[in-house]
């Protein structure tokens, strides 16, 4: 198996990590791009950005349900029902945690 070698390794294609490898490669860098989420396609997977708050069961917020089955997650502030289909369920792909 071929060893590869790289200059730089990023963690998720977010916006910060998108840039963050963008900026990288532009500099001459060879990246590793990691991503535990899913595919998703630009406008066709936007399913939610034409939505208003009121358009949600409950107003775009975070509901108990989110909160109790994805308690890492729920840490970060974007968790609610306006984003929650655009995150790793941590039922299918746990976060190990070695100190908090």
């Amino acid at each position: 198996m071929a060893e590869n070698k790289f200059d730089a390794i990023v963690i998720g294609s977010g916006i910060s990590g998108g840039w963050a490898a963008k900026e990288l490669t532009e500099k001459g860098l060879k990246v590793l791009m990691l991503e535990r989420g899913r595919n998703i396609e630009h406008v066709k997977d936007y399913v939610n950005a034409n939505k208003e708050s009121w358009d949600y069961p409950h107003h775009g917020r975070k509901t108990q349900e989110m909160i109790a089955a994805q308690p890492v997650r729920n840490r970060d502030y974007p968790l609610n029902e306006q984003t929650y289909e655009m995150w790793a369920d941590e039922r299918e792909s746990p976060y190990t945690e070695v100190k908090r």
